[in-house]
């Protein structure tokens, strides 16, 4: 890892080696929101720099012993005692003398440490918290390039990736409020004999987090991976959703393209779940409204005719949606055989039952719209489709003729009352019930008692 810039003010002696450390930051609240500028005063943003154990204050100074192989704690947070989410940023600039005699081996100004054209990290080493390089941040998915750490950009500056909400009363690296760690600790390498003068120069920067990415004059934030970091940061995937769906409704399929009225419906009940999950502040709460939002978004692309998207019910209760991943045309009755992965299982509200769950059957459908006879095989499920679901039986012996469709996280989430392990020559394998126990093929949401595996449905 390759931490960047840092404020830093050492001098170090062979013998008895002394390390000076000072720190010093800026930071800057005035910024510009179309052409009203202002500073608020309740920005409160603390920038923590803390040298073996004592804080190093702006300006300040503090020195302690430091011998070549030896590592000296040096802690680097910020923390939000103000009343408004901020995005922070720190730089971190190295500078280094090292003299042996009159012989000067190396003068370093200004540099990043770890860099290809940087020679200190052959004197220096530097023990980061949770921090990622620029390039590996870019390879990070859209859900992933945002999160608590930091990320070292090609401008000299870390990026902690969210908005730091005001703190409580603690200010500790990691709490509610805080970031985490950006430096931890340095160390002078073994083998170091002379003079040493180290310095690491730490500045600060924040912006409101509602701010972020602005291009306008007078933003504080204008390098391209400066406002690339700040939009990643303050990435909000529900919000994305809704303005997704808006776009939709306001340009719906027509009628011959789709069932549009139902299209509609259910499109606008997906964006009813999705604005209650963006309010939610229960964890569980929001995931589970998250959950509904995407049945109903998936059940409105059920509606386009002859469209990659099928529903079926279950005979017994609750309804799956199935994505069409290749078509095969036939012939006889059958004009058309479609392979689906089955998406998501529902049964809708959190108190409904279905009565027996098994493995779901094929769908033989038309339409008058559409008067192809096409028969929809499920081959695969996709993980977490039964999340929620919930089953009064679930009919294990379905399952164990097609161990083809499970995976190690197939019944994740699903609540089941009753497991049926059949009797006779319909009964459930012994390895494949003790396998289903074990989790072998996903964990249920709910653990069944031993006395609720049955020979038959209930």
């Amino acid at each position: 890892m390759t931490p960047k810039k840092k404020a830093v003010t050492g001098a170090v002696c062979l013998t008895a080696a002394a390390l000076l450390f000072s720190g010093t930051f800026a930071w800057v609240s005035g910024v510009q929101e179309a052409t009203n500028q202002f500073v608020k005063d309740d920005y409160k943003v603390t920038l923590h720099d803390v040298l073996d154990g004592t804080p190093v204050t702006d300006g300040g100074a503090h020195q302690v012993n430091w011998a070549a192989g030896s590592e000296v704690n040096k802690d680097i947070w910020v923390s939000n005692d103000g009343s408004d989410d901020i995005l922070v940023r720190v730089k971190l600039t190295e500078t280094m003398k090292l003299r042996k005699g009159t012989e000067e081996l190396v003068n370093v100004k200004d540099a990043v440490h770890g860099s290809e054209t940087d020679t200190l990290h052959d004197y220096v080493t530097w023990t980061t918290g949770s921090v990622k390089t620029y390039d590996e941040w870019k390879a990070l998915s859209k859900d992933e390039q945002h999160g608590s750490y930091w990320v070292l950009a090609d401008d000299g500056y870390a990026y902690w990736m969210q908005p730091l909400a005001p703190s409580g009363e603690e200010d500790t690296a990691g709490a509610a409020g805080n970031t985490g760690l950006l430096l931890d600790a340095v160390t002078l390498k073994e083998g170091q004999e002379g003079a040493v003068e180290y310095t690491i120069q730490v500045e600060m920067d924040a912006i409101d987090a509602k701010l972020a990415g602005l291009t306008e004059e007078g933003a504080t934030w204008t390098s391209d991976a400066a406002k690339a970091l700040a939009a990643a940061a303050v990435y909000d995937p529900i919000a994305e959703e809704i303005q997704r769906i808006d776009a939709e409704l306001a340009s719906p399929p027509t009628e011959e393209q789709a069932y549009v009225n139902a299209y509609v419906k259910q499109k606008e009940k997906a964006r009813d779940f999705y604005v209650q999950a963006q309010s939610a502040t229960d964890a569980e709460q929001r995931d589970r409204l998250l959950y509904d939002a995407k049945w109903y978004d998936l059940l409105a692309e059920t509606q386009y005719i002859n469209g990659d998207y099928v529903v079926n019910s279950n005979a017994t209760g609750g309804q799956f949606i199935m994505k069409v991943t290749n078509r095969t045309p036939s012939t006889g009755s059958i004009q058309e055989v479609c392979d689906c992965t089955l998406i998501m299982y529902y049964n809708g509200d959190s108190s409904s039952q279905c009565k027996t769950l098994s493995v779901p059957q094929n769908k033989v459908h038309s339409s008058s719209a559409d008067s192809t006879v096409r028969q929809y095989k499920v081959t695969a499920i996709q993980d977490g489709a039964l999340k929620y679901f919930k089953a009064r039986n679930l009919n294990l012996t379905s399952w164990d003729d097609r161990t083809d469709l499970l995976t190690e996280h197939t019944f994740d989430g699903l609540t089941a009352t009753y497991v049926v392990k059949g009797s006779g020559s319909s009964a459930v394998k012994t390895e494949f019930l003790n396998d289903f126990k074990a989790g072998k093929y996903g964990k249920l949401a709910n653990e069944v008692p031993e006395n609720n595996y049955v020979s038959w449905a209930k």
